[in-house]
C-alpha cells in the first residue's frame, strides 16, 4: 500500500544490489580544504588568534563528494565536468581517480579557476576543533552552451549507465543557457535523471527524481515553509508537480525527511540516529548518492528515500566532508529496531 514500511529484509536486499551501478554524474567539481590549528596566543599585530598548524586535510567537495558516495557505496562513477587549469584541479582528479571514478570526461577550463573551499578549525591541544572561517576561491564563466565538451560527454557516457545524476552547486557547469538541452539529453538516452541543485532546481523539468533540502525547496516556490508538516506538505506536491517529475525528497535537517511519490501519499521518514550532529557538510551528496543508487537497482523512491535518510544520519555524525559504506548502511538497518524509522503517511 502507499506509504507502507519497507522491511527491514527489502532494504538490506537494496544495499546488496547498490554494488556495480552504473551512474553518470554531471558535476560541479569542488576541492574541500580542512586546515588544522592548535591556539597558540594572541597576535600582537592584531586582536587576532595565532594558530600553530597541524595538518591539512584536501578532500572532494561538492558534486565531488557525490562522486565519492557513489563510489563509497560500492557504485561505479562516470564524470562529466570541468576543473581550471591549475593545482587544486590536478589534485580533485588524483583523488577522485585513486577512489575508482572515471573522470576521463572531465576537462581543464583555463578560463575557470578550480572551485576551493578552505575551512580553518582551531581548539587546544586536547579538544574538538571547531570551525572559526571559510574561504573560498573559485571563478570563471559559465559554460558556454555552444562548443563546450558538456553536451556531446554526456550523450556519450549515457550510453552505457543505469542513470545520470546531476549534482549543481551553481557554478556555472549548467545554467539557464543549457540546462533544457541536457535534460533533454538524459530524456532521449531513456536513462532516469536525478537532480540534486543548490538554486536551480526548476531548470530541470521532467527530472526522474529531485532532493531538495528545505531551504532550497522554499526558494523554488518562493514562500517559507519553516517545521509545519501540513505546510511541507502541500509545497512538495506543488514542486512536484510543478517540475513534472516523478519523486521529490524534501531533506529537512533535523526533522527528517518527506518523500513525495506520484501515486502514493506523502510520507515523512524522523530523522535516523540523533539531532546532536558533528557536522553537515556534504550531507546533501550522501543522501543523493544512497538514493541514486538504490533507485536505480530497482528500490522503490520509498524504499531508496528511507535508506538515503540512514545514510546522511551517519554521515553527519561525521567531522569534515565524509561518505558512508554499504557495511554502514547494513549496521545501521540491522540495529535499528524499528527499520525506516516509522515513516508515516501525511
Amino acid at each position: 500500500m502507499a506509504g507502507a514500511r519497507p522491511s527491514r529484509e527489502r532494504l538490506l536486499e537494496a544495499i546488496d544490489r547498490m554494488g556495480g551501478v552504473r551512474v553518470l554524474v554531471v558535476a560541479d567539481l569542488v576541492l574541500d580544504e580542512f586546515e588544522y590549528g592548535t591556539i597558540g596566543r594572541i597576535s600582537r599585530e592584531a586582536p587576532v588568534l595565532i594558530l600553530e598548524h597541524v595538518r591539512t586535510d584536501r578532500l572532494p567537495g561538492g558534486g565531488a563528494n557525490a562522486v565519492s558516495n557513489l563510489r563509497s557505496l560500492d557504485g561505479e562513477a562516470r564524470v562529466v565536468g570541468r576543473v581550471g587549469a591549475d593545482e587544486p584541479g590536478d589534485h580533485l582528479l588524483g583523488i577522485l581517480a585513486a577512489r575508482g571514478a572515471d573522470v576521463s570526461r572531465v576537462w581543464r577550463d583555463p578560463s575557470y579557476r578550480t572551485p576551493v573551499k578552505r575551512r580553518i578549525l582551531a581548539g587546544s591541544a586536547h579538544s574538538v576543533k571547531q570551525q572559526i572561517v571559510r574561504v573560498d576561491r573559485s571563478g570563471g564563466p559559465p559554460v558556454s552552451p555552444e562548443g563546450s565538451p558538456l553536451l556531446p560527454a554526456v550523450r556519450e557516457a549515457a550510453r552505457d549507465v543505469q542513470g545520470i545524476l546531476v549534482s549543481d552547486y551553481s557554478l556555472g557547469l549548467v545554467h539557464p543557457g543549457n540546462a533544457a538541452a541536457l535534460v533533454e539529453a538524459a530524456r532521449a538516452s531513456g536513462k532516469p535523471l536525478l537532480v540534486d541543485s543548490r538554486s536551480q532546481i526548476r531548470l530541470f523539468r521532467g527530472a526522474t527524481a529531485a532532493t531538495p533540502n528545505l531551504q532550497e525547496a522554499e526558494s523554488a516556490l518562493g514562500e517559507p515553509l519553516g517545521d509545519d508538516p501540513g505546510r511541507v506538505e502541500r509545497a512538495g506536491g506543488l514542486l512536484r508537480e510543478a517540475l513534472q517529475t516523478e519523486t521529490i525528497v524534501v531533506t529537512r535537517g533535523s526533522q527528517g525527511m518527506s518523500v513525495f511519490t506520484a501515486g502514493s501519499d506523502p510520507v515523512h521518514l524522523p530523522v535516523h540516529g540523533t539531532d546532536e550532529v558533528a557536522d553537515v557538510t556534504g550531507a546533501g551528496d550522501t543522501v543523493i548518492g544512497a538514493f541514486t543508487l538504490a533507485l536505480l537497482s530497482g528500490s522503490t523512491p520509498l524504499e531508496a528515500a528511507t535508506l538515503a535518510n540512514y545514510a546522511g544520519g551517519i554521515v553527519v555524525m561525521k567531522r569534515g566532508t565524509a561518505t558512508v559504506g554499504r557495511d554502514e548502511l547494513r549496521r545501521a538497518v540491522g540495529a535499528d529496531p524499528a527499520p525506516a524509522g516509522r515513516p508515516r503517511p501525511a
